[in-house]
């Protein structure tokens, strides 16, 4: 099982500290698990504590009245949770429910104000975590106006492939199960629609979708089809599961 420390050490956040300044840390920081389906925060909950993803995926969305969402991302390993309301001390703007087991290690607010509050480079990477959320939130909304269902939903899937993708044997598969309820929240669309786009990529021979997981069969054309850099040159994990 991985500890505190060793996963310190590995957050870019917490880069560069020294062994003192670790140790403080740890002192100051609670473990927490969740099993997949379980809420670790709710939207227009109070925001007392950041938290760090040890272990385990996470959906971020907004929920509706009506019961629907919008997916706003997934997050993995070593990505933190609760900035926002942590910074400005608002209620939480999203819900963040675990998607597998998840490991979470919480800091309450003033601890990591006294943290930020010596380390400059802390205090850069929060701004960084902050901006690229804002320009991905920009490119979602840009996406929703100028393209159409199927250039959103092809490069969600390229996307994904990016994030959890595993190549073998020339196919990619997306490690983290996808409904197409999921899809639909995550570009914008109806479920009907998200259904009638993923048959015609069966067709094509482009994708296949099985017990949740979603395999691209053929990267470069997909890769195309979202008007995009090809995924073996663009990021894309290289190894294999084996």
């Amino acid at each position: 099982m991985t500890t505190l420390g060793d996963f310190l050490r590995k957050c870019s956040i917490f880069a560069n500290l020294s062994d003192v300044d670790l140790k403080h840390l740890e002192t100051c920081m609670t473990r927490r698990r969740y099993t997949g389906g379980q809420v670790i925060f709710h939207m227009g909950d109070e925001g007392g504590s950041l938290f760090l993803l040890a272990r385990g995926r996470v959906k971020v969305a907004i929920p509706s009245p009506e019961g629907d969402e919008i997916i706003l991302a997934i997050l993995s390993a070593g990505e933190i949770l609760g900035e926002l309301s942590l910074i400005d001390e608002k209620p939480r703007s999203a819900t963040v429910e675990a998607l597998e087991e998840t490991d979470v290690f919480s800091l309450r607010r003033e601890d990591f104000l006294n943290f930020l509050s010596s380390r400059f480079d802390a205090t850069l990477h929060v701004l960084e975590v902050l901006s690229q959320r804002l320009r991905e939130t920009d490119g979602s909304l840009a996406e929703a106006h100028f393209l159409d269902v199927r250039s959103r939903l092809s490069k969600k899937i390229i996307d994904l492939a990016r994030s959890f993708g595993v190549l073998t044997e020339g196919k990619i598969r997306i490690g983290v199960r996808i409904t197409q309820k999921d899809l639909a929240s995550m570009v914008g669309a109806t479920r009907e629609s998200i259904n009638k786009q993923l048959m015609q990529l069966r067709q094509q021979g482009l994708v296949e979708l099985q017990n949740g997981h979603l395999t691209i069969l053929d990267p470069v054309r997909m890769a195309r089809r979202a008007r995009t850099d090809p995924l073996e040159t663009a990021g894309a994990p290289k190894s294999t599961d084996g």
